[in-house]
């Protein structure tokens, strides 16, 4: 078989496992952890940060944001280290 048939065959074969996918058996569900924490280390400094998969945190590049002109850009210089 050449090269392109067998893409061919390998992407057909990918087409049919997504066309399916009530057959597939899906993982089940998991609770919200909410919040937890996971080590860090900064230089000397060792501990655990607090992750919140509740929040959300926008962010834009500067480019974009005054290519599409939306509004007033407001730079901000704050750094949050809870130790």
């Amino acid at each position: 078989m050449g090269e392109l048939e067998e893409y061919y065959e390998e992407e057909t074969s990918k087409a049919e496992d997504r066309a399916e996918p009530s057959q597939k058996k899906l993982p089940p569900k998991r609770k919200d952890p909410g919040t937890f924490t996971v080590p860090f280390c900064f230089g000397k400094v060792q501990g655990r940060a607090l992750c919140d998969l509740g929040s959300s945190i926008s962010l834009m590049s500067l480019q974009f944001a005054r290519k599409w002109e939306i509004g007033q850009i407001d730079h901000s210089h704050t750094t949050e280290i809870v130790l």
